[in-house]
């Protein structure tokens, strides 16, 4: 008898232990089971195609980006990775340290990015964001979110930490951080020009000083 019941109390416990198992259910509007979903990849490979690295395959985290927009937001993560990797700022960006961190919807169409979504980079306080065309298949513009500084009659005073300025000859955008003393980056809409601390397809001889 106590054989009997020590056969029925494991299969108990085993049947319990299969109802745990987390099937991840999406719940719709109406309050129906809409069958199960994946969160965003846990690891995902970057592969650069600016060659700072000769190609080398980088792993990105991101099971803890966020997600920032709507209750109608939802966008596509794996798709939108796999988007940037074909961008060569994004290789630049990771291979120079800076992290993905979160994923914006756009509503405002004057958004210096443009796209459905944008990408944020950030690394030491500062962010530069791409913008995601997920329809398209395509990234769009990028900016960094650095305080606009033009000069003080305009402007007032210098802003602490970072700010930003635009060459009026090429229309890019300088960066830069006053506790340093230094340059962080030279970009316009499409291209980063220079990327500290060694990266650069133009010539920086003056610009930095």
């Amino acid at each position: 008898m106590k054989t009997k019941c020590s056969l029925f109390i494991v299969l108990m416990i085993l049947l319990a232990s299969c109802g745990c198992v987390d099937t991840r259910e999406v719940v719709g509007d109406d309050g129906m089971q809409n069958g199960t979903t994946e969160g965003p990849p846990i690891n995902d490979y970057f592969t650069p195609t600016s060659g700072a690295t000769g190609g080398t395959e980088m792993p990105v985290d991101l099971s803890q980006l966020e997600i920032r927009g709507g209750p109608d937001f939802s966008p596509n993560v794996t798709l939108i990775s796999s988007i940037l990797r074909n961008d060569t700022r994004t290789g630049l960006l990771i291979e120079n340290g800076w992290n993905i961190t979160s994923i914006t919807e756009k509503n405002d169409e004057n958004d210096r990015a443009g796209g459905s979504a944008a990408v944020e980079f950030q690394k030491d306080g500062l962010s530069f964001y791409i913008g995601v065309d997920e329809q398209e298949g395509r990234t769009a513009g990028g900016y960094c979110d650095a305080e606009i500084w033009i000069a003080e009659p305009v402007s007032g005073s210098r802003p602490e930490g970072y700010h930003q300025a635009k060459d009026k000859m090429e229309g890019w955008w300088h960066v830069f951080d006053d506790r340093n003393e230094r340059v962080v980056m030279i970009y316009n809409s499409t291209t980063l020009f220079y990327l500290s601390p060694s990266y650069s397809i133009i010539d920086t001889e003056g610009i930095l000083d």
